[in-house]
């Protein structure tokens, strides 16, 4: 009876000291653990910001390098004549132009009537430009003594706002000895184009307007019923 049974023995002292150790021991792999995982969440959480960041300071720079390319085309734009002459066309803009040097972007000269002299052919071209209805304004008419009606207009464009040009030159094409040459009135000179460049990102590759600046000079033309000089045949 003083015997006691195996299941109330008493545990050894030094078996206690081992639990406890063994015990505290995992505890401290846990902690540790859980400060591991913490470390990684957060570094993966700083990665994913610092990477936003970059990307989306990478999108700003690249949309302030298109902005500044086209920003700096728009102020390279000239208007008015030199030294007499329509300008050819501004670099890279949807453009045609009497004196374009691209084959693309040239564009004929038309001759007005010969019963119109340069005042009443700058009068009919500004009529007809105004009855386009692309928010049409005439911005600046200056008359050159002795040479011809200078003629600038602002419209509504494809891609943004567009300059029309137009030179009324009291000159006459009559040097061709041809006998149609005898209904040529006034030359009419002239340069259409957007004031604005677009680009696809990130290819920098100017947008087209697909052909809007010539089918607007051309819907001019034939609302004057003018000749094209050198397809005078073909007009009529």
């Amino acid at each position: 009876r003083n015997v006691m049974s195996r299941a109330h023995a008493p545990t050894p002292p030094q078996a206690t000291q081992a639990t406890q150790t063994t015990r505290a021991a995992g505890r401290a792999r846990g902690r540790r653990a859980r400060c591991v995982a913490g470390a990684s969440r957060r570094a993966f959480i700083t990665a994913t910001l610092v990477g936003v960041a970059v990307r989306d300071a990478a999108d700003a720079d690249a949309e302030a390098a298109v902005n500044a390319r086209t920003t700096m085309d728009a102020i390279d734009v000239e208007f008015g004549l030199a030294n007499n002459r329509i300008r050819a066309c501004p670099r890279e803009h949807n453009c045609v132009s009497t004196s374009a040097r691209a084959a693309e972007q040239y564009a004929s000269a038309w001759t007005a009537p010969s019963y119109l002299s340069a005042k009443d052919a700058s009068e009919a071209l500004i009529d007809a430009a105004l009855d386009l209805g692309e928010d049409v304004r005439l911005i600046e008419r200056q008359v050159i003594e002795g040479f011809g009606i200078y003629l600038r207009f602002a419209c509504a464009g494809a891609l943004g706002e567009d300059c029309v040009e137009f030179l009324v030159k009291q000159d006459v094409v009559d040097d061709r000895a041809w006998d149609g040459d005898a209904e040529n009135g006034p030359l009419v000179l002239f340069r259409s184009f957007a004031l604005d460049v677009k680009y696809v990102y990130p290819f920098m590759t100017p947008v087209s307007d697909l052909g809007a600046q010539g089918k607007r000079m051309e819907k001019i033309r034939a609302a004057l019923g003018w000749k094209t000089l050198g397809c005078e045949v073909c007009d009529k």
